[in-house]
C-alpha cells in the first residue's frame, strides 16, 4: 500500500521523483518514484546517521552488487544505485504485489496446494542465489514479494559470500531470529546456504499457519525454541506432503537439510495442478490483466503461485471484556492433534478459573504490566500497539499507537503517571497514562539489532534499566541520557530487574554461555557478581524477592539463589518443560508465593499445560495452586509468556496466546483472583 509522503520526506532522489511511502524499516524507508521516463520504481534510501558507519557503507555496497549478481527473474532488478550519496540509495523496479507477512495478516494463512506453489517458487529463488555463491541469511515473510508471476525475494543487504568475512560484531547477529537457523544464532560467521533452507520452511510454514514454528512473546524465547526444541507444525497434520517437506527443511542439522535444488526437484512433482491466475490482492496496487487469458499461455511461476489471493479474508477482532462461560461439554470439544499419543493429564492440584479476560489485541501479547496503584494495567502487543485497561472495571481504556514493530517491553514511572515502553522498531518512548497520549520518543537506537527487549525501573523512579541488543543502558527518563552501559552479554537481553533498595540491577540474556545471571552496581555500572549452575538453558526473566535476598530466575524451572552468598538454594519444577514467565507474589511477607507459566504440549485431547500458571510456596518448595486460563475443559491449545501480580498481591494477570491452529482465538489477558 503507498501512503503519502510526511512532510519530511524528500521529493526527490537523484534524479528519481519520489511519489509515495511504500515502508520503513530500522535502516531507512522505501519509497515509490518516477524515473526520467515515466517508469515506476522502488526508491530504498538510507538513513543519514548509517551512512556515517564505512561497515554499514560497505553493507550496502554488498546488497547492491548481490542483487545484481542474483538477477531480476527471482528479485528486483537493480535500477540505479548510488552507494556513496550523503543519504546512500538503491532504485529496482516497482514490483506491484503485497509481501507474503501482509498478504496473511489481512487475508489469512494459505492453502496447503498454494503454500507448495509458493515453496517452489522460493526455491527456485534460493537456486539461483545460491549458484551467485550467495547466502541470502534473511528470508523471512517480509522479505517476500507475491509479484502477479510468481514470489520475489527481496533485501539483500545481509546477503553473505561464505568465502568473505562476516558483518556482524560480538554480540549481535543479522537476520530475524523466528526465521533463522540454529547455526546462524550460535556463529553467525560460519553461515551456508543450508541456512536459508531452514528459513524457507519456517517461511513456509507462516503461509500455512500465520506463525513461524518457533514463535514466542520474546527473543530469548525464541532462541530457545530455534535452537533447542521442535517446530510446532500444528496445522499442517492435514497435508502429510506438506508437513514432511517443511520437517526436512526444519532439521536441526544443516547436513540433514535438503538443498533448495532438491527441494525445487521435489515440488516440482508434487505441488498441486495449475489453477486460474492469480487475482488482485486488496492491498496491492491494481495490476492489468490480459484482455482474454484463454488466447495467452500462463507462465510457469505464475502456476506455481497461482491462487495464493484466494486466501480467506481475516476477522476483525473486537475488544472485549468476557466472563468465562460454564465449561463446554465433551460434545463440543475438538482434539487438537491427530497423532497417536495417548493424552497426558495436567499435573494440577487445585484448577482455579480466571474470574475475567481482556481482548483487544489483534496478534499475540509481548508484556503487561500494573500501575503502581494497581489501577490500571498496561499490555503491548505484535500489531504493535499498546493497551490501557482498568484493572478494577476491567475495560479498555485508551489504544495507544506509534510504535512501527512489536512492542516488547512496557513499566510504568514510580509515580504511575507515565509508561514506558520499548520495541522492535529499536525505540525507547513514554506516554501519558492518563490522556493515553504519546509524550516522546526518549532514544532511538541505531546498531543493527538494537531492538529494545526489556525494561525496569529504580526503586526512586530515577533510572530506566533498558535492555537493548546485548547490553543494558542505565537511562535517565527525563534526558534519556545513559549513564553507563552494561557490557558482557552475548545474545539478545531478555530481563533486567532492580533489587528493592536499588543498589543492585539484575540481567540475563541469550548467551552462549548459557545459564548465567549478571549482578550490577546500579550506581557505577560495574559487574559484581556472575551467577551459574547447570547451564543447559538460558534463563528468561530474573526478579528479586520482596525483602532482595532472594533472587528468582526461571527457565527449566524456576531457580532460587541466596544473593549475598551467590549460591543457588531451590530449584522449582512443575509440568513446564521450559518456565517462560514467573513472578514474586507481592504482601505476603514471610509467605513468599511464586507465580511461573510457560508453553503447550503437542498431545491429542484436551491439554491445560500450557494454559496453566504453577503457584509454589517459596518457603517448603510445594505447589500450592495450579490455575488455568481459559475454559478448563475445552481444547484451547495455548501458552502464558507473561504474568504479573497486582501491588496488593490479590490479583495475577496472564498473558494468553492461542496456537497456530486456535481459529477464531484472540490474544488474552486472563485475571485471577488470589486469596
Amino acid at each position: 500500500m503507498v501512503e503519502s509522503l510526511s512532510p519530511s520526506d524528500p521529493r526527490q532522489v537523484g534524479p528519481y521523483r519520489i511519489e509515495g511511502r511504500l515502508g520503513q524499516g530500522g535502516m531507512g524507508s522505501v519509497f515509490l518514484g518516477t524515473s526520467p521516463a515515466g517508469r515506476s520504481v522502488a526508491v530504498k534510501l538510507i538513513r543519514r546517521e548509517f551512512a556515517a558507519a564505512p561497515q554499514f557503507r560497505e553493507r550496502f555496497a554488498r546488497e547492491v552488487e548481490a542483487a545484481r549478481r542474483v538477477g531480476g527473474f527471482h528479485t528486483a532488478q537493480v535500477v540505479d544505485a548510488d552507494p556513496e550519496a550523503a543519504s546512500p540509495w538503491l532504485v529496482t523496479e516497482f514490483i506491484a504485489g503485497p509481501t507474503l507477512r501482509q498478504l496473511v495478516t489481512e487475508q489469512g494463512p494459505l492453502p496447503a496446494d498454494a503454500v507448495l506453489r509458493l515453496g517452489a517458487g522460493l526455491a527456485e529463488g534460493l537456486v539461483a542465489i545460491h549458484k551467485c555463491a550467495l547466502v541470502h541469511r534473511d528470508l523471512k515473510p517480509g522479505n517476500v514479494i507475491l509479484a502477479p508471476d510468481g514470489p520475489r525475494i527481496i533485501d539483500f543487504g545481509i546477503a553473505h559470500a561464505p568465502d568473505t568475512g562476516t558483518m556482524t560484531h560480538t554480540g549481535t547477529l543479522i537476520g530475524t531470529y523466528a526465521y533463522m537457523s540454529p547455526e546462524q544464532i550460535r556463529t553467525p560467521a560460519d553461515v551456508t546456504p543450508a541456512c536459508d533452507v531452514f528459513s524457507l520452511g519456517s517461511v513456509l510454514t507462516f503461509a500455512a499457519t500465520g506463525r513461524s514454528p518457533f514463535d514466542a512473546s520474546n527473543v530469548p524465547a525464541i532462541i530457545h525454541r530455534v535452537t533447542g526444541e521442535p517446530p510446532v507444525l500444528t496445522g499442517l497434520d492435514g497435508h502429510p506432503g506438506l508437513h514432511q517437506l517443511v520437517s526436512t527443511c526444519l532439521a536441526k542439522d544443516p547436513a540433514a537439510r535438503p538443498s533448495a535444488a532438491d527441494l525445487l526437484h521435489r515440488l516440482s512433482t508434487t505441488a498441486a495442478p495449475p489453477v486460474a491466475p492469480l487475482p488482485p490482492v486488496p492491498s496491492a496496487p491494481p495490476v492489468a490483466a490480459p484482455t482474454d487469458p484463454a488466447a495467452k499461455p500462463v507462465g510457469r511461476r505464475a502456476l506455481m503461485i497461482g491462487g495464493i489471493a484466494a486466501a480467506a479474508t481475516a476477522a476483525v477482532a473486537v475488544p472485549a471484556y468476557l466472563l468465562w462461560p460454564e465449561d463446554a461439554p465433551a460434545s463440543d470439544r475438538k482434539p487438537t492433534s491427530k497423532g497417536g499419543s495417548t493424552p497426558r493429564p495436567s499435573a494440577s492440584r487445585t484448577a482455579t478459573r480466571p474470574v475475567a479476560q481482556l481482548t483487544g489485541h489483534t496478534q499475540d501479547i509481548s508484556c503487561l504490566a500494573f500501575a503502581p496503584d494497581g489501577s490500571t494495567l498496561a499490555t503491548g502487543a505484535q500489531d504493535k500497539t499498546l493497551r490501557l485497561w482498568d484493572a478494577g472495571a476491567g475495560r479498555s481504556i485508551a489504544t495507544l499507537e506509534g510504535h512501527t514493530e512489536n512492542v516488547m517491553a512496557v513499566v510504568y514511572s514510580r509515580d504511575g503517571r507515565t509508561l514506558f515502553t520499548g520495541g522492535f522498531d529499536k525505540t525507547l518512548r513514554s506516554w501519558d497514562v492518563r490522556s493515553g497520549a504519546p509524550k516522546r520518543v526518549i532514544t532511538t537506537y541505531e546498531g543493527e539489532y538494537d531492538s529494545v527487549n526489556c525494561l525496569a525501573i529504580s526503586p526512586d523512579g530515577k533510572t530506566l534499566a533498558v535492555g537493548v541488543g546485548s547490553r543494558v543502558e542505565l537511562v535517565s527518563p527525563a534526558t534519556g541520557r545513559a549513564r553507563a552501559t552494561l557490557t558482557g552479554h552475548t545474545g539478545s537481553m531478555g530481563w533486567v530487574a532492580f533489587s528493592p533498595d536499588g543498589a543492585t540491577v539484575a540481567s540475563v540474556a541469550a548467551d552462549l554461555k548459557e545459564g548465567t545471571i549478571r549482578l550490577w552496581n546500579a550506581r557505577t555500572g560495574r559487574l559484581t557478581k556472575t551467577l551459574t549452575a547447570d547451564r543447559k538453558k538460558n534463563y528468561s526473566q530474573v526478579t528479586f524477592s520482596e525483602d532482595g535476598a532472594t533472587l528468582i530466575a526461571n527457565g527449566a524451572g524456576v531457580r532460587l539463589w541466596d544473593v549475598d552468598a551467590g549460591r543457588s538454594t531451590r530449584t522449582l519444577t512443575d509440568q513446564h518443560e521450559y518456565v517462560l514467565a514467573a513472578a514474586y507474589r507481592p504482601g505476603k511477607p514471610g509467605h513468599g508465593v511464586i507465580a511461573g507459566a510457560g508453553g503447550y504440549v503437542e498431545m491429542e485431547g484436551v491439554d491445560t499445560v500450557g494454559r496453566s500458571v504453577t503457584l509454589w510456596s517459596m518457603s517448603t518448595g510445594e505447589v500450592t495452586a495450579t490455575l488455568i486460563g481459559g475454559p478448563s475443559k475445552s481444547a484451547l491449545r495455548a501458552s502464558i509468556p507473561a504474568v504479573a501480580f497486582s501491588p496488593d498481591g490479590k490479583t495475577l494477570a496472564g498473558v494468553l496466546n492461542p496456537a497456530a491452529d486456535a481459529d477464531g482465538v484472540e490474544p488474552s489477558v486472563q485475571l485471577w483472583k488470589l486469596p
